[in-house]
């Protein structure tokens, strides 16, 4: 029960990130962002709880292994939370960190509750299809042009590049494949182009370490023969695209990130070890020239970047060991997939791969956007993480198959049905009794 109460947070999480209606603004929106706080705290909380109730074993040992393994985020989480928190309730900034501190704990959390599951298969299956439903929504809107996606397009891609590896080949996950890769071109953005460009370049090491280990040695050779030209010809051809239509594609607004990444490396600078403690707006004043909006205080556009200025190398360190832990965790998953026999579907790898596919898609996404500080995006990128690392726990050391919950129950809270029974025909006897008596 509270595991779906969770996958229904994700889906609702889902709803918010595709937006159908709202043309982008949804998940900009105070009346989005915390009933998503609400209910993702809440459902992860309660489903803890349960656990704590019927198998705190289990609860103990996923609790060990998150806090072993991160540590460093959720320092990063209570540094960036603390500061926010008090430049929001003691010196009323209203655009604080607060949704990016918030938003880290998504991670530890979620890989305890999926790691503490009683049914860790079923239970990421069903945060998988959340995840499939909300690709599918988007694409459905990008082909209907309801509104361009940006910082949200890290979350359709790899499993676009999921469908057309995934074995045993099939027409419909080819075609919906090419279909989600396709409607992401729709979105128009450098930062969908660099993604779709490191996805596919991922899935090739993975294909072309796949290819060396044959053992016909005359196949390997007459394959990297034939793949040598064909990935000069694709390297040329997207030279020639990017040459011809240079001028059409999006401009990056380098004079405006120029501006606001150097206010950002000055801001660092002055407090290079712990920045500002995130006790400051996370919005600066940009004075070049008038933009498009109602106001001028506007994000850095670099989440890295905005580590630096507010939190220092502290912060820095944290992200960073956190980052690897994510990137050891993919390579093993490519490891994996590039050792794996030929036509061997490897499924649970595959969906490690793709979640690891997404880590670097939020990457290039927040190094140059400031998604980490919207609750919505922080929720899919980190609230994966956890995910992922729970996977990678459960392909490479299972727990133990937990015992019947009637043992665990702790024995004040033990009821079998007759005992039921028989205190609620006392209770009537009783007030049958009572009632004579008045």
């Amino acid at each position: 029960m509270t595991e779906t109460i969770i996958v229904l947070a994700t889906t609702f999480a889902g709803f918010l990130l595709i937006d159908p209606f709202f043309g982008g603004a949804l998940t900009k929106a105070t009346i989005a962002k915390w009933p998503l706080i609400a209910l993702g705290f809440g459902s992860l909380a309660f489903h803890l709880v349960g656990r704590a109730l019927t198998d705190p074993r289990r609860l103990r040992l996923a609790f060990s292994e998150v806090l072993h393994d991160w540590w460093p985020i959720i320092l990063l989480a209570f540094f960036i939370t603390l500061g926010s928190a008090y430049a929001r309730f003691a010196d009323s900034i209203r655009e604080s960190f607060l949704g990016m501190g918030l938003g880290m704990f998504f991670l530890p959390l979620l890989a305890v509750a999926v790691r503490a599951s009683r049914h860790p298969v079923g239970f990421m299956q069903g945060l998988a299809a959340a995840h499939v439903l909300t690709v599918l929504g988007m694409m459905v809107v990008l082909f209907a042009d309801l509104h361009v996606f940006h910082e949200e397009i890290f979350v359709a891609v790899p499993l676009g590049a999921y469908l057309l590896v995934a074995r045993p080949v099939k027409l419909w996950r080819l075609l919906l494949g090419f279909a989600a890769m396709f409607a992401c071109l729709f979105s128009f953005k450098n930062t969908t182009f660099l993604i779709l460009l490191a996805v596919l370049a991922c899935c090739g090491l993975v294909w072309i370490q796949r290819l060396l280990r044959r053992h016909n040695r005359m196949g390997v050779v007459a394959a990297v023969y034939f793949l040598l030209p064909v990935l000069l010809l694709g390297v040329a051809a997207l030279f020639w695209l990017w040459w011809t239509n240079r001028t059409e594609l999006p401009s990056g607004n380098v004079q405006y990130r120029t501006e606001m990444y150097g206010i950002a490396w000055r801001r660092f600078l002055e407090s290079p070890l712990w920045g500002t403690g995130f006790t400051d707006s996370s919005v600066v004043y940009f004075e070049l020239y008038r933009v498009a909006t109602r106001v001028q205080t506007l994000p850095t556009h670099s989440d890295i970047l905005d580590l630096l200025a507010h939190g220092g190398l502290i912060a820095f360190t944290l992200w960073g060991l956190t980052v690897w832990r994510l990137f050891s965790i993919s390579m093993a998953a490519a490891r994996q997939l590039a050792a794996a026999p030929a036509g061997d579907p490897n499924r649970a790898w595959r969906w490690l791969f793709v979640l690891g596919l997404v880590q670097l898609g939020a990457l290039i996404t927040y190094a140059v956007n400031p998604p980490m500080i919207n609750p919505v995006h922080a929720y899919w990128m980190w609230g994966a993480a956890g995910v992922m690392w729970a996977l990678h726990r459960q392909l490479v050391a299972p727990l133990a198959a937990p015992a019947p919950v009637q043992h665990l129950v702790p024995r004040h809270l033990q009821f079998s049905r007759w005992a039921l029974l028989r205190a609620g025909w006392r209770w009537l006897m009783a007030a049958a009794r009572r009632r004579r008596a008045a």
